[in-house]
C-alpha cells in the first residue's frame, strides 16, 4: 500500500459529504464561537476528505459554511493520494477530534481576560489563568477529598469595589 500523501485541492462545501459516524458534537455556544471565527478569519484550518469527498475531520466548520449559506463557496480541502482503508479513516478521524493537549497557564496569564473569555474560556479555565495552583478536581468532585482554599481580591467591573472571595 502506498505512503499517505497529503494535498491542497478545492471543493465546494455542499460537495463536502459529512461522515455518517463522525462522533464530534459541538455545543450551541460553540457554535457561536466557530460561526464568529469563520466569519472574522474564513476557512484558516481547512477540512480533510478522503478521495471520495466524505468528510474526515472539519465537520463542523462544514456545517456552519452551510449554516452560513456559502455551500456554493469553493474551499481548500486536503485530500489524500489514495483511498483511505476504513481503519485508517476512522482512526485519523479520532484523532483530529481528540484534543489532548493542555494550556501553560503562565503563558495565558500575558493575555487579556476578556479576550480569553469571548473566545470560550469558561470561568474554571480563567480562574486557573488567574491561579493555576487551583485543582477544580478536588473542589468538584469527591467530597472526602481535602480541598485548599485561597483568598482572592476580586474587583467589581461596574463599581470598581474590591472584595475578597474564597476559592
Amino acid at each position: 500500500m502506498d505512503k499517505l500523501e497529503w494535498r491542497t485541492e478545492q471543493r465546494k462545501v455542499k460537495d463536502l459529504i459529512p461522515y455518517e459516524k463522525n462522533p464530534r458534537k459541538i455545543s450551541d455556544e460553540q457554535v457561536r464561537q466557530l460561526k464568529e471565527s469563520l466569519e472574522k478569519f474564513n476557512v484558516v484550518e481547512i477540512p480533510a476528505i478522503d478521495t471520495d469527498n466524505k468528510l474526515i475531520a472539519g465537520h463542523q466548520r462544514v456545517k456552519i459554511l452551510m449554516m452560513l449559506n456559502r455551500g456554493d463557496e469553493e474551499i481548500d480541502v486536503r485530500v489524500p493520494n489514495r483511498k483511505l482503508t476504513k481503519e485508517e479513516f476512522e482512526e485519523y478521524n479520532i484523532r483530529s477530534n481528540k484534543n489532548t493537549a493542555d494550556w501553560d497557564f503562565d503563558i495565558l496569564k500575558l493575555f487579556d481576560e476578556d479576550l480569553l473569555e469571548k473566545i470560550g474560556f469558561d470561568d474554571k479555565e480563567l480562574f486557573k489563568v488567574i491561579d493555576d495552583d487551583i485543582d477544580f478536581d478536588k473542589i468538584e468532585g469527591n467530597e472526602d477529598r481535602e480541598v485548599k482554599t485561597k483568598d482572592m481580591e476580586v474587583t467589581c467591573p461596574e463599581c470598581n469595589y474590591n472584595f475578597n472571595i474564597k476559592i
